[in-house]
């Protein structure tokens, strides 16, 4: 079983741990702060558990913790969607199990001056389909509203909230599973969207090269990853909501939403469990939401006959919005093909720019030398009108959800003497 605490053994020579208490509004800058290293607050609040940060922060990083090797995580996760691994049941005994009360030893945080409140948000639900079965393990943040009630923040249409209509058109509540502090794997899985027919625990397994174990509540039916450092049991309610906002992954504040509640019944937690906080807007958060994105992309470019070196989602734009794809162009067309499949894999992006396979696109420094060194024609700007957009986009319809998009083509013509446009070797 891994915990958190081996991963704070593994990266030990990298870990910033911090031995001071501190006022609640102070943690969430040094988080901000440290980024992308990882930081430990051993005790951040008087009388509160230990608080890990920026623990996924960095592709290098996971492909560490999940023993990859460096360069692989792609083929790795690709692998793992085909060749999902179901679970397994252990008999485990949680080192501690206790009434709602436990909650309050927890350092939760809240991150931004204009937020609703304290949030976890490195939460993930886990919740069974009542018509197929099919078990959903998603990423959600929970605004805390004191005591044993969370508000949930559900985007519409997703796995989770369909099942949780299911249950309110059928006047029940929705049992969950809360899982706080999860292996890489795990945390993973659940931030992947994946068919509605494949269950993120089966996916977790596949990433870990091994089944994933799990347990049961008494009386459920509902598997319960034990690598977790914290499980709330509880229930979605069907008759109450609360209004929610927090800052989202641009950094821009979200709107104020009427969100479902989940009442916690009962808290598990594994021997001296470790709070993992992802900063809303930092590096961690970028990684998680982002890279499954980069994934989809980057898969749905190879099953189209394109050489990929990488892609990536860039930072500036939350890991979201702009897309930078660098290959080795086999035709002077290919550019706008790639720029259409990557709209088509990815419906939140707004631009795309395409480089050659000498530029790495995870660099802002070699894309801008690639933009004053290889751009020329006007035709290789491309612009879309009228199209689906993000609603993290402030600039877009919001009512309609649409906006422009564009993409820029910053390869060489083939059959050009490269010569001239790369950079000497030291």
């Amino acid at each position: 079983m891994t915990r958190i605490r081996d991963y704070v053994k593994e990266l030990s020579n990298e870990i910033l741990l911090d031995s001071r208490k501190h006022s609640e509004s102070q943690v969430p800058i040094m988080i901000r702060e440290s980024d992308p290293r990882t930081i430990l607050f051993r005790e951040p609040f008087e009388g509160k558990d230990p608080l890990i940060a920026n623990l996924y922060s960095t592709r290098g990083r996971v492909e560490r913790l999940m023993k990859t090797g460096a360069g692989e995580l792609f083929n790795h996760v690709s692998w793992a969607k085909r060749h999902p691994v179901k679970p397994v049941e252990r008999s485990h005994c949680w080192d501690g199990a206790s009434d709602p009360s436990r909650i309050s030893r927890i350092p939760l945080l809240k991150y931004y001056r204009d937020d609703a409140g304290k949030y976890v948000t490195s939460s993930i639900i886990v919740a069974r389909d009542p018509e197929d079965g099919v078990v959903n393990m998603s990423v959600h943040r929970l605004l805390h509203l004191g005591s044993n009630m969370f508000a949930v923040r559900m985007v519409e249409g997703r796995h989770l909230h369909q099942i949780f209509m299911k249950q309110k058109n059928s006047g029940r509540d929705l049992k969950v599973a809360v899982l706080i502090g999860t292996p890489v794997h795990i945390i993973l899985s659940a931030s992947t969207q994946l068919p509605k027919e494949v269950s993120e625990i089966d996916y977790a397994g596949a990433l870990n090269s091994n089944p994933l174990e799990v347990t049961y509540f008494d009386d459920g039916d509902l598997p319960v990853p034990i690598e977790s450092e914290y499980v709330f049991e509880g229930r979605v309610r069907v008759d109450l909501t609360a209004r929610e906002w927090m800052t989202d992954i641009l950094g821009l504040p979200d709107k104020p939403r009427e969100q479902p509640i989940i009442e916690v019944d009962k808290v598990y937690w594994n021997e001296n469990p470790i709070y993992h906080a992802i900063l809303p807007g930092g590096l961690e958060h970028k990684l998680l939401m982002g890279y499954p994105a980069e994934v989809k992309i980057r898969e749905k470019l190879a099953e189209n006959d394109v050489d990929v070196k990488d892609v990536w989602l860039s930072s500036g734009s939350g890991g979201w919005l702009h897309c930078f794809v660098s290959i080795s162009k086999k035709h002077d067309d290919e550019p706008f093909k790639v720029i259409r499949l990557v709209m088509e894999a990815h419906g939140s992006v707004k631009g795309i720019i395409v480089v050659d396979d000498d530029i790495d696109p995870g660099s802002y420094a070699d894309v801008d030398f690639a933009l004053a060194t290889r751009f020329q024609d006007k035709r290789k700007f491309y612009f879309f009108e009228a199209m689906r957009g993000s609603s993290l986009d402030p600039s877009s319809d919001q009512e309609r959800l649409v906006t422009s998009k564009w993409g820029l083509d910053l390869t060489l013509p083939v059959g050009i003497d490269r010569k001239r446009f790369l950079r000497s070797r030291m």
